[in-house]
């Protein structure tokens, strides 16, 4: 495992074929994207974040107009815009772009959440909201930090490797070593929502002598969007799940959702939050057995 802590993991891209379609508000065409290859699972998040040894395909699933900044998932491309509603997606678009840091080249974390406001604005489903919020912050944790080469299955598993590397920093590393293995440390933290410990490891690799311009830059753009980008796609996914959750239902999808706002809430330093959540997920008969053991295991972790 600790070899695995050393290799920083590159994805590769993934097969994907795209068509293009009339964009359904504005001019011109939109490109809708497919995969043509499957992905090897290279884990999950906490958050139920999947994620492929193979490129994201979250980064090609929102399509946006070049000539309007309309985004929506490719397969929401086709769903009717009502003539009536078209200003209050044009104030929508014109809002999330007012936030952009270039108002010509979106990220796609920043289209995500034109597609979010666009579909607030006409009234769609809060699970849909909350999924668009929950990929915007995903694909900014994809940019972060990539991906961990020996793969991640859930938060128990990235506790695990952290005890495992943590071990090892005390022993006589050589420099490079120790540079690797510290920022992979931060990696693996932040994918399992461990914040205090990715803080402490990033903190510690951006005092290392031994860096590169390159390097350095790298985990100043991790600590960027990690403390500052990523939260906001949290909080407002957690605005969204809420407005899904308090319609009563044993759908299994709604299950995953309060999971998904407790963990968010642990994630953002809400510890009271997560743990009601927590417990809920645990006392509800419906939850699954996967997530009911995430549950248990994030609990016992912030009450220690």
């Amino acid at each position: 495992m600790i070899v695995n802590l050393l290799i920083l993991g590159t994805a590769m891209a993934t097969g994907i074929r795209f068509e293009e379609l009339p964009c359904p508000h504005g001019e011109g065409t939109v490109r809708k994207f497919y995969k043509v290859s499957s992905n090897t699972l290279g884990g999950y998040d906490s958050d139920l974040a999947v994620y492929s040894t193979r490129g994201q395909f979250r980064e090609h699933a929102i399509s946006t107009c070049p000539s309007s900044y309309f985004s929506a998932l490719g397969a929401d491309l086709e769903r009717p815009i009502p003539e009536t509603q078209r200003s209050a997606v044009d104030a929508a678009i014109a809002l999330s772009r007012s936030e952009w840091l270039d108002k010509t080249d979106p990220q796609v974390w920043e289209r995500y959440d034109t597609a979010a406001r666009i579909a607030s604005a006409l009234g769609r489903d809060p699970l849909e909201i909350a999924e668009l919020y929950l990929n915007a912050s995903w694909t900014a944790r994809d940019a972060a930090v990539g991906i961990y080469v020996g793969g991640l299955e859930g938060p128990k598993a990235a506790h695990d490797i952290l005890k495992i590397g943590e071990a090892e920093l005390s022993k006589d590393l050589t420099s490079d070593a120790r540079k690797v293995l510290q920022y992979n440390l931060a990696r693996v933290a932040h994918r399992g929502g461990f914040t205090a410990q990715r803080d402490e490891h990033l903190a510690a690799y951006l005092r290392l002598t031994n860096l590169t311009g390159a390097e350095r830059s790298a985990g100043q753009r991790f600590k960027q969007i990690a403390q500052h980008v990523e939260p906001r796609y949290q909080r407002a996914a957690i605005h969204a799940l809420t407005a899904a959750l308090s319609k009563k239902t044993t759908d299994i999808r709604m299950m995953q959702a309060r999971y998904q706002q407790a963990d968010l809430y642990r994630r953002l330093g809400d510890h009271s939050r997560a743990a009601d959540g927590f417990r809920r997920t645990l006392k509800d008969p419906n939850t699954p057995p996967e997530i009911h053991a995430m549950a248990a295991f994030l609990l016992e972790e912030i009450g220690k």
